[in-house]
């Protein structure tokens, strides 16, 4: 039995009675069942989450890019409106698609998450391993993005210990939000003990965009170690609810932490940025 199948089991069947059930199974896959994780607490809700729906549409945008303009609108005919504009722009399609009955449409949105799934076994989110890291999935996209820039002001707060120049200093903080300020500053007063690149702002060209960019890549290099020992399915979720190349970005750094305790402080980290989002304090 496959993996994902037997962690459906653990999460359906009761603890008390697993056991009896489980010894029916071959003896490789009893022991690979007693390898598993525990699953998180079951939800039913969980069970109607629409994975589509949950993909950040950049993924998409390869695939349709092998068709016909006729076929993209089709296809883009099926999805959540944001997403079908965001394909829209991207593609830089008009705004005219097609009407269609509930059976194509569900015909269509099969064949998109095949052509994103090439064939992958996912835990379906309801029986997901327990991970502190498994609530990132209920961020909106936007929050998403917020939480990984402010994982890299980390990085950017030990790099702002090195600066003297007062200008520079300026220039930084003008170029950030009010709240990522005031959460800079209060980094700054401490030093940071999780450092991975040093001297990353020496390719800062001044502008607010720019910042941006280096702070998310310096997020996504945190996130991709945090992940380093989350399931295979969670870490799939995570990245595909990012933009692509957010996403990519992510994936390439998921390594081992050398920092023994790297693992507790990120997470640490994430949760104080994820309760910031939580009470709008982030905003």
């Amino acid at each position: 039995m496959k993996p994902t199948a037997l962690m459906v089991c653990k999460g359906l069947i009761p603890p008390e009675r697993q056991e009896a059930l489980i010894s029916l199974l071959p003896r490789d896959d009893q022991a690979l069942f007693h390898q598993l994780p525990p699953p998180a607490p079951f939800e039913a809700e969980h069970l109607k989450r629409d994975l589509l729906d949950h993909i950040h549409f950049s993924w998409l945008s390869p695939y349709l890019r092998t068709l016909s303009e006729g076929e993209i609108r089709t296809f883009l005919a099926v999805l959540k409106a944001h997403h079908a504009h965001g394909l829209e722009k991207a593609l830089g399609l008009g705004n005219h698609l097609p009407a269609l009955g509930k059976l194509a449409k569900g015909a269509l949105r099969k064949i998109l998450l095949e052509n994103i799934l090439h064939g992958k076994e996912l835990v379906p989110y309801a029986f997901l391993p327990d991970s502190p890291l498994n609530s990132l999935l209920s961020l909106s996209t936007t929050n998403f993005l917020k939480l990984i820039r402010f994982l890299g002001l980390h990085d950017l707060s030990y790099e702002m210990r090195q600066i003297i120049d007062t200008k520079e200093l300026k220039k930084i903080f003008h170029s950030l939000s009010k709240k990522e300020g005031e959460y800079l500053n209060a980094l700054v007063l401490h030093r940071e003990p999780l450092v991975f690149k040093r001297l990353f702002l020496k390719n800062w060209d001044g502008s607010k965009e720019e910042l941006y960019k280096l702070l998310e890549e310096r997020g996504a290099n945190r996130l991709g170690h945090a992940l380093f020992n989350a399931s295979e399915s969670l870490t799939w979720y995570i990245t595909h609810s990012l933009d692509m190349h957010l996403g990519n970005l992510v994936l390439k750094n998921i390594e081992k932490p050398t920092h023994a305790r790297a693992e507790e402080m990120l997470l640490s980290q994430i949760r104080k940025i994820q309760t910031l989002l939580n009470t709008g304090d982030a905003l």
